[in-house]
C-alpha cells in the first residue's frame, strides 16, 4: 500500500548532545517537518518536531513514513515518529527509542493509520481477527499473514525487475513486485493492487498465473507467487520511496541475476525452492524455448 512520505530536516543528528542537558547524547536523529504543506496528515504546529527512527547514521535530511505520534498529556506539543519505509516497529520498541526525551513528559504513543491484515492459521484458514502491520515481527504462534510476489514477463521472455529505493531496507537491491495483502483482499486481488501501485501496470486477478504457494513458519508468512504476462515491455511508473529504477532482462540472465548478491535475499530463497516450476511456467506462457 502506498504511504505518504514526510521530509525531515535534522537539527539534532544521531550522536549530538542536548543543549539543555549536555549529558544527554541523541541515540537517534531528531528534527522537524519541511514538507508540511504537501501532507494530508497536518502538523499541530508550524515547527512540527520529529523523531527519526530506524536510521543508524547521522543525516542532514531524510524522507520517511509517519508511523506514530508521541502525544504529551502535560504539554500541548506532539512529536511525530518517522521511519524508513517497510521498517516496522511496535509501540514498545518506539517507546524505548524515544525514552531519552519522553521520560521528561507524561506521554503516550499513538500509531498512525496502520495497514491491517487478516489473520490466518498455517492452513490458510481465517482466524476471525485482524493484525496490525506493526505486529509483523511479533505475531503470536500459529498466526500468519499473506504476502504476494509477482513476476512480470513479456511474451519474448524478458523479466521485469525493479530496484529498491535508498531509504528502504536492502536498499539498492533488485526485486520482483510484492507486498502484503490487506484485510478483505484475496491473494490475487492483493497481487494486482501491488502490481499497479509499484509499477503502474494494470491487470485483472484472473490474468495472473499461480507459480507457487509457500509457508514460512519463521516469518509467519504465507507466500503466493504469480506470473504476469505482457505482450511487450510495458512502461513502468516508479513508486516514489519504493523503487528507483527498473529493467527487463532475458529470463536466462534473470535466473543468474536473482541468485546474485544484487538481488533481495528473501525472494532468492523462494525462487531456489520453486525455480524449476517458475522457469517452466515462463517458457509455457512466452514464446521461448
Amino acid at each position: 500500500m502506498r504511504e505518504e512520505l514526510v521530509a525531515v530536516k535534522v537539527d539534532h543528528p544521531l550522536g549530538s548532545t542536548d543543549e539543555d542537558n549536555p549529558s544527554v547524547v541523541y541515540p537517534i536523529n531528531v528534527g522537524y517537518v519541511i514538507n508540511d504543506k504537501d501532507l494530508e496528515f497536518k502538523p499541530v504546529t508550524d515547527d512540527q518536531r520529529v523523531y527519526l527512527v530506524g536510521v543508524d547514521v547521522a543525516v542532514d535530511e531524510y524522507s520517511g513514513v509517519l508511523i506514530a505520534v508521541a502525544r504529551r498529556r502535560d504539554d500541548s506539543g506532539t512529536v511525530w515518529v518517522v521511519a524508513p519505509e517497510n521498517i516496522l516497529y511496535t509501540k514498545q520498541q518506539i517507546e524505548e527509542m524515544i525514552y531519552f526525551k519522553e521520560q521528561y513528559y507524561d506521554s503516550f504513543i499513538e500509531m498512525v493509520d496502520e495497514e491491517m491484515w487478516d489473520a490466518y492459521d498455517a492452513n490458510e484458514n481465517k482466524l476471525g481477527f485482524e493484525v496490525r502491520r506493526s505486529m509483523a515481527k511479533s505475531l503470536p504462534e500459529g498466526v500468519y499473514h499473506i504476502v504476494v510476489m509477482v513476476y512480470t514477463v513479456t511474451k519474448t521472455g524478458k523479466v521485469l525487475t525493479t530496484q529498491r529505493s535508498r531509504n528502504k531496507t536492502n536498499s539498492l537491491k533488485w526485486e520482483v513486485t510484492g507486498g502484503s495483502i490487506i484485510s478483505g483482499e484475496t491473494p490475487r486481488t492483493g497481487a494486482v493492487r501491488e502490481l499497479l501501485e509499484e509499477t503502474g501496470i494494470k491487470k485483472s486477478p484472473e490474468d495472473l498465473i499461480e507459480l507457487y504457494r509457500y509457508t514460512d513458519d519463521a516469518r509467519h508468512c504465507i507466500y503466493y507467487g504469480y506470473l504476469n504476462v505482457c505482450d511487450d515491455e510495458e512502461h513502468v511508473k516508479l513508486q516514489q520511496g519504493e523503487t528507483m529504477d527498473y529493467m527487463y532482462m532475458p529470463y536466462e540472465e534473470f535466473i543468474d541475476f536473482i541468485m546474485s548478491e544484487r538481488f533481495i535475499p528473501s525472494e532468492q530463497r523462494r525462487f531456489k525452492l520453486h525455480s524449476e516450476h517458475i522457469v517452466k511456467q515462463i517458457k509455457q506462457a512466452c514464446m521461448v524455448q
